[in-house]
């Protein structure tokens, strides 16, 4: 499996716009053998050159960069588990990323709203089932209409009523038909109301979308865009913050140069810059790309298994809507909390990355509840982290559904390619 498919884009990019290696080699400032390793995977690159490719192909550095790459393969892998019975290539679907990138993005766009669509049909259909509002609201508006009936039916058959009797008839009439509008006017109400949220919508979607969208890095003169779901927001909120608290304790100059210094040790970092584990963690999943530091991924999730927020990579696609490999330690964290957990993971395309997790609570202490946890896991495939010897490697993968792995006793769903 290919590590990353830059190349592969910026070739299709170069060949669109009519460029010869030669030419755009030489605007950009690098020989045209070197742009032709590139173009064929066999080089790496970052910093400037990548900021210089994207300038001169017309397209942001994001739109080349490996997370591009990961996050449509992970999104086009997941609409593949949904229908395998359609026989989708997922074995090709790197090759369909690097080659058509609109396609994969339109593809992608379109597998993610039918999640979201699907996501809150099926709790709204829940909804209906279980909300002690919608039922108590469904059975004063069938209690109504079988009083009104009741009332109709007298009046339409029986000739020889009082007059008494008949004016509080026609007053029961009018008093049950005025509550079963009202009822009614409610139910509407409930589900029109412009400050409710869709009931269990992917609330971490916009979050990752506006991540995804600035490389993981909080930009510095730009506000962002508001976010209607106040579900969402609070997600989004606190990862913001959490980000400007990074660049005031360890700005990220000064934070790489120490991290080189150190091996890339969380421990030893936390040390140096007085602060606590976790931050150092997210420090080190979101740096900005024009500084020189190892690719790490990032994945953080509720003690129910939601992803709260995603860094994914080409070694490892990260879930969004689905659930992920059982195996990785970000989940065994949540029986040590407090406890970082260092891993080398040998994933299925052969790659090996090494991974730290740990699990902390929040919120305030009470006597009768347990702590709410978060646990976050990242991991690198660099060899400046990966190098050293870190124990015998754990055999994970993605998801069962397309992990090759068939002896594997935490499977759960069949792999599709079987």
């Amino acid at each position: 499996m290919a590590r990353t498919l830059m190349g592969t884009r910026i070739r299709e990019r170069r060949r669109a716009k009519k460029l010869t290696q030669t030419a755009l080699a030489k605007t950009v400032g690098i020989s045209a053998s070197y742009l032709n390793l590139i173009e064929h995977n066999r080089r790496g690159i970052a910093g400037r050159t990548l900021i210089a490719l994207a300038r001169e192909l017309g397209m942001q550095p994001s739109d080349l960069s490996e997370g591009a790459d990961a996050a449509l393969i992970n999104t086009l892998t997941e609409a593949a588990k949904t229908d395998p019975k359609s026989g989708p290539e997922v074995d090709r679907i790197e090759e369909f990323v690097g080659r058509y990138p609109g396609w994969a993005k339109l593809l992608s766009t379109m597998s993610r709203t039918t999640q979201e669509q699907h996501e809150t049909l099926t709790a709204m259909s829940d909804q209906m089932a279980h909300d002690p509002f919608v039922s108590e609201t469904m059975h004063q508006i069938l209690s109504n209409i079988t009083a009104i009936r009741s009332t109709a039916s007298i009046l339409a058959t029986e000739d020889a009523i009082p007059k008494d009797m008949y004016e509080r008839f026609l007053g029961n009439l009018h008093s049950d038909s005025q509550r079963l509008s009202d009822t009614a006017q409610k139910m509407v109400d409930f589900f029109d109301r412009e400050d409710k949220a869709e009931p269990n919508a992917p609330t971490t979607a916009a979050a990752h979308d506006f991540w995804a969208s600035n490389d993981y890095v909080l930009p510095g003169s730009v506000n962002p865009a508001p976010v209607n779901s106040p579900q969402t927001a609070p997600i989004l909120r606190d990862s913001q913050a959490r980000f400007a608290a990074l660049n005031d304790r360890m700005p990220a100059q000064t934070f790489a140069e120490k991290a080189g210094e150190l091996g890339y040790d969380p421990i030893a970092l936390s040390k140096a810059f007085d602060v606590d584990l976790m931050q150092v963690l997210f420090r080190m999943a979101q740096m900005p790309s024009d500084v020189d530091f190892p690719t790490f991924g990032l994945i953080e999730v509720d003690m129910s298994g939601a992803v709260l927020m995603r860094k994914p990579t080409p070694e490892i696609a990260l879930p969004l809507y689905s659930s992920a490999c059982p195996l990785w330690p970000i989940y065994r964290a949540f029986a040590q909390q407090g406890q970082i957990l260092r891993a080398a993971m040998d994933m299925p395309s052969g790659d090996r990355v090494l991974s730290y997790a740990l699990s902390e609570p929040l919120g305030a202490k009470d006597y009768t509840l347990p702590p709410m946890l978060r646990s976050t896991m990242i991991f690198s495939a660099d060899a400046k982290v990966v190098g050293k010897n870190h124990g015998a490697p754990i055999l994970a993968g993605l998801h069962c559904s397309v992990c090759p792995r068939k002896s594997c006793e935490a499977r759960r769903v069949d792999y599709i390619l079987a």
